[in-house]
């Protein structure tokens, strides 16, 4: 107390605790949300993730069951011999972990043998780990698999299957994605320029009418295009072919043409500038009849454009798609590492030119392309043929990457 009569609290300071790598639940918790957004075939993904599982919740065995039609297949396991996985099967409402699908709620058993719902597997070896939780994962509200967690003793707790519960959820996540991502698969065909068999990631180049919205700092898109042109050149200096030099040359005049600067510079602070200067350009070849070079002249600003205004989507090692594909666009795929050019519609000549040079794998006439792939889809581009596949199975994931 205070010589005022006023009481003294002595407040302790907060402290930021900063949970580092090493804590075996929040490790294992953020590697299963990591997990749930990966690709590639799903069994490979269950089966990580039910390693994480039996760690976190401490028991030895944990399987996935996913619901294919009115089946719960075992898709991921840890714990019980391979080749149990894909061939595990049960009705849904046969055994308990039949029952879990059927009531969609948590189930839990201190013997599971002994419950009147039991179904024996022959051959799995579950009788040796009697203590049971299984766990239905729900999406959409319907029941799209069964978390089954199984150790040898100790009945679980509701703690541990509130925590069972929760840990439900990336394993949702991950199967939903199969889900989704089936629905949207499609095999396309275009026509094949450049050869090369290759799996990533669509990055959809905008065009003029999509051109983001915001003013955009010239000054820092510009630079961006100069650091892209230097790339470029150098990743292409050893190739002898006079279309790939000269659209380097016109990339480069392009950035330093005063006159389409300050048309830039007077339409960078609006947010539809960009767009104005490329449709001005777009319309001057029809207006003084000088199609077809002046149009290909002013489509090649049109992506100069597209460059300043994109906000980085058009990154590293993505498939990179458009509407159409012209020497500008080749030029910036081949100076930021893009993984493959492909286009619904024709790949100009020069872009051609400098795909081939560059090596980087180009497919054009892809009909369908952009009423099946979205931003971020994963892709499989076959050079060689001219396929493109949305979303690829699991099977013709595992062949393209042995042939890559």
């Amino acid at each position: 107390m205070s010589r005022w009569g006023v009481t003294l609290v002595s407040v302790q300071p907060s402290i930021v605790q900063v949970h580092h790598r090493g804590h075996r639940g929040v490790d294992g918790i953020m590697r299963l949300i990591e997990l749930a957004s990966h690709d590639g075939p799903l069994e490979t993904t269950l089966n990580a993730m039910c390693h994480e599982l039996a760690a976190i919740a401490e028991v030895d065995i944990a399987s996935v069951y996913v619901r294919e039609a009115d089946l719960l297949v075992m898709r991921g396991n840890y714990g019980f011999a391979p080749t149990a996985i894909g061939v595990t099967a049960l009705s849904v409402g046969e055994g308990i972990t039949g029952l879990v699908a059927e009531c969609m709620r948590p189930v839990s058993a201190a013997h599971a043998a002994t419950e009147a719902s039991y179904k024996h597997v022959p051959g799995l070896g579950e009788e040796r780990f009697p203590v049971f939780a299984g766990i239905p994962l729900i999406a959409g509200g319907e029941v799209i698999g069964v978390l089954v967690l199984q150790r040898t003793e100790t009945a679980f707790e509701t703690n541990e299957v509130t925590l069972a519960t929760a840990l439900g959820a990336p394993i949702t996540l991950a199967i939903e994605r199969r889900r989704a991502a089936a629905i949207r698969s499609a095999r396309l065909a275009g026509l094949a320029h450049v050869g090369g068999t290759v799996l990533g990631h669509a990055a959809v180049v905008a065009t003029t009418t999509a051109l983001a919205k915001a003013p955009i700092d010239l000054e820092r898109s510009t630079l961006r295009l100069r650091d892209d042109l230097g790339r470029a050149m150098r990743r292409l200096q050893d190739a002898d072919v006079p279309a790939v030099g000269a659209a380097l040359d016109r990339f480069a005049l392009a950035l330093c043409d005063q006159r389409l600067r300050e048309r830039l510079v007077a339409a960078a602070d609006h947010p539809s500038g960009l767009r104005s200067v490329a449709k001005d350009y777009a319309r001057a070849p029809y207006r003084l009849g000088t199609v077809p070079e002046a149009a290909d002249a002013a489509t090649e600003i049109e992506e100069l454009c597209v460059l300043l205004g994109d906000p980085r989507q058009l990154r590293t090692g993505a498939i990179w798609i458009a509407d159409r594909i012209g020497a500008f666009i080749a030029i910036a795929a081949v100076a930021r590492g893009a993984s493959a050019l492909v286009a619904s519609d024709a790949v100009s000549p020069a872009a051609i030119a400098i795909a081939r040079a560059a090596k980087l794998t180009c497919v054009s006439d892809v009909s369908g392309l952009f009423g099946w792939a979205r931003p971020d889809d994963l892709l499989a581009v076959d050079g060689d043929s001219g396929t493109v596949l949305v979303h690829p199975a699991p099977a013709d994931i595992e062949r393209l990457r042995h042939a890559r």
